[in-house]
């Protein structure tokens, strides 16, 4: 149950509309980059770009293809339509996933997907929620509070999650859950230090099917291209650094790899 429980935590997280822009700007000037997972084995992900944002994405194993994502934006560059073109299972595909968006003037403030919904409320100068809500309407039925503060540039330095399990169908339910997060920065933007903190107190390191384990601890350190954007990143865990993921950029009119 645990292992399911954090797969449906990351699935509703809310995603890449209040992350940092500043990646965003930078990947303008290229047309793709390819993302190797060092620490799950041998998969990798091709992301093909499109003024900086992501238009396709394609996920591998060992070099073969086993999935294809297309996606559409609208006008406030928030994604409205996802299109899984491939599955290795059922080959070519075209399984549309259509996102509602809701506005209030420019400002997002909700998305309904096919599974759930989130909705985003108390917003910074930044026009950053600090508070997000969330329901997964499929599988355990969770509600999902979260409570976000953010430093001065919009980074958010503090994540408290409340889980509820009241309407989950599964017997016997699980317990309701508080988890704490807390986040550090360096100059550029990208995350340097993880701590966790759990209520009920939870064993760590927390596996987690089809993704890396979580542990109370972590700390990132990353090496950068010329341009700022980074293609080597290295975790530390229990006092043992290792590399986790590279990337190669291809740039807009070269066709050369940048990978330093």
């Amino acid at each position: 149950m645990k292992n399911l429980l954090a797969y449906i935590i990351i699935l509703l997280i809310f995603d890449n509309s209040f992350a940092q822009k500043s990646e965003n700007e930078l990947l303008k000037n290229y047309d793709l980059y390819v993302e190797e997972n060092v620490e799950m084995g041998k998969w990798s992900t091709k992301y093909y770009l499109s003024n900086g944002l992501i238009s396709v994405q394609e996920n591998y194993w060992k070099n073969e293809l086993r999935n294809r994502t297309e996606y559409k934006y609208d006008r406030f560059r928030n994604v409205e339509c996802e299109i899984n073109t491939y599955d290795i299972n059922e080959g070519k595909v075209n399984n549309i996933n259509q996102i509602k968006l809701g506005y209030k003037d420019s400002l997002l403030i909700g998305r309904i997907f096919s599974y759930g919904y989130e909705k985003y409320s108390d917003f910074t100068e930044l026009r950053k929620p600090k508070l997000i809500e969330k329901k997964d309407e499929v599988l355990l039925k969770a509600y999902y509070k979260e409570q976000i503060e953010y430093d001065e540039k919009g980074n958010a330095i503090k994540s408290t999650e409340f889980i509820d399990y009241k309407d989950c169908p599964v017997s016997p339910k699980p317990e309701n859950e508080k988890s704490i997060t807390y986040y550090n920065y360096d100059s550029r933007n990208n995350i340097i230090k993880i701590y966790r903190e759990y209520e009920p107190k939870q064993e760590f390191p927390i596996i987690i099917i089809g993704a890396p384990p979580l542990y109370k601890n972590e700390y990132f350190r990353y090496k950068y291209n010329k341009d700022g954007l980074w293609v080597k990143k290295y975790k530390t865990v229990n006092e043992k650094e290792y590399l986790i993921t590279k990337r190669k950029y291809k740039k807009r009119m070269y066709n050369t790899i940048y990978s330093k």
